[in-house]
């Protein structure tokens, strides 16, 4: 008998502690929540003129890899992948074409609208 009080014991030691838990973090993670939402609806469209390198070009998906400079206020200079509004854009491009192009939309969901090769010295 007295072992079973002490597994209920337990059990309700285990229940409240979650309990507990769920209070201390589950009403902070909900409000973060909330604020990310709020965040969002506050994003503004954005337009960047950059260079950058071809890297590589995916027809199938209409995307354009690109190692860029800095995109001042959203990210470092990194090589990523952008899609591409128009695919007559990126016709004709090799790799390790230098690059002018421009980045427009709400980030992070943004899109080249413009792509130029510049003249190779």
């Amino acid at each position: 008998m007295r072992l079973w009080r002490a597994v209920l014991l337990m059990n309700l030691a285990l229940g409240l502690g979650v309990m507990l838990g769920y209070l201390a973090w589950g009403r902070p993670l909900a409000r973060l929540g909330e604020e990310l939402a709020a965040a969002r609806q506050q994003a503004v469209w954005r337009t960047w003129t950059l260079r950058g390198v071809v890297r590589a070009v995916l027809p199938q998906g209409n995307i354009v890899i690109l190692t860029h400079e800095e995109i001042p206020g959203l990210m470092g200079p990194m090589t990523m992948g952008f899609r591409v509004n128009d695919p007559k854009l990126y016709q004709g491009l090799d790799i390790g074409d230098s690059v002018r192009f421009t980045l427009s939309g709400v980030p992070p969901d943004v899109v080249i609208t413009s792509l130029v090769r510049e003249n190779k010295p």
